[in-house]
């Protein structure tokens, strides 16, 4: 039977996440975050998904978007081929309805992992940065520190929505990228984080002095299969080589542990040295590089 596209649709959610998570095992996605993000963009994004399927099987994925918290507005896609299904044209033709559909981009960003470089490039992509990806097992972390430290460490729920937000969209716009971050506004900022399924603000850890949170760690916990994915860590400006986010992100090491947690995930820009140290002290080794490229038109 001949592959067929099809614009994807709500049925094909559940088998995207798992060839998704098969190809990319460093992923932390479950359906119902996977659901969240897609279904839950605001009209701007443009999200868009399709579907490539072997008579039933989900045997390929393309989404693309455009950045709804950037005033660059580029555009994002995604193709994921399974590997039993490379090499067909089958990539290429998910990537020609992904860039038709972001016609009106002047950027395309699309990221990748080693044995898809040749393919972004063949398509026109540069690269422009890389992004370690590093774990660690939460359990063997010392934590040690909270205990003997004089900064109070709180989970992100008890520090409120306002307060992370606040930390978040100062502290971001110092993220390395291709694209800064400067148009992220608190009412979407609620529904695209604190209210997504697999943020556990329970879990995330702020830092607080004169009683306002400084510093934030928010992570992304799959309970059943015990893995987490610290997905981002910022401080104010004012209050920046204090140790402060490190004490963030031990919190919430001591959370996940306590939680039977086994591997925690987290990515950075290889040009972002502060965070890499941090990471490396708490434990974190490599465990593959994601590349960064973008089409421009």
């Amino acid at each position: 039977m001949a592959v067929s596209i099809r614009e994807g649709n709500h049925d094909d959610l559940a088998p995207a996440v798992r060839l998704l998570s098969d190809v990319d095992r460093t992923r932390v996605l479950t359906e119902a975050g996977f659901r969240h993000r897609l279904l839950g963009s605001p009209p701007e994004a443009r999200r868009t998904w399709w579907a490539a399927r072997d008579g039933a099987t989900l045997v390929g994925w393309a989404g693309a978007s455009v950045a709804h918290e950037t005033t660059a507005r580029g555009g994002y896609v995604g193709v994921t081929i399974s590997p039993s299904h490379r090499g067909r044209g089958l990539g290429t033709a998910l990537l020609e309805r992904a860039r038709a559909h972001l016609e009106r981009s002047p950027r395309i960003h699309a990221e990748t992992f080693e044995d898809g470089r040749g393919f972004a490039e063949r398509h026109g992509f540069r690269h422009t940065s890389t992004r370690r990806v590093s774990g660690v097992d939460p359990r063997l972390v010392d934590t040690s520190e909270l205990d003997t430290s004089s900064v109070e460490v709180v989970s992100l729920l008890e520090a409120g929505p306002e307060q992370t937000f606040a930390v978040d969209a100062e502290s971001v716009l110092d993220e390395p990228g291709d694209e800064a971050f400067d148009a992220v506004e608190y009412g979407q900022w609620l529904r695209d984080y604190w209210e997504h399924p697999d943020l556990d603000f329970d879990v995330g850890r702020g830092t607080i002095v004169d009683g306002t949170a400084v510093a934030i760690s928010m992570v992304l916990v799959d309970r059943e299969s015990r893995r987490a994915f610290n997905a981002y860590t910022g401080t104010l400006r004012a209050h920046r080589s204090r140790g402060l986010a490190r004490l963030a992100k031990l919190g919430a090491m001591r959370r996940l542990a306590e939680l039977g947690v086994t591997m925690v995930l987290t990515e950075n820009d290889e040009t972002n040295a502060a965070m890499l140290a941090i990471n490396e002290r708490l434990g974190y080794r490599p465990v593959a590089s994601r590349y960064s490229y973008v089409f421009d038109r």
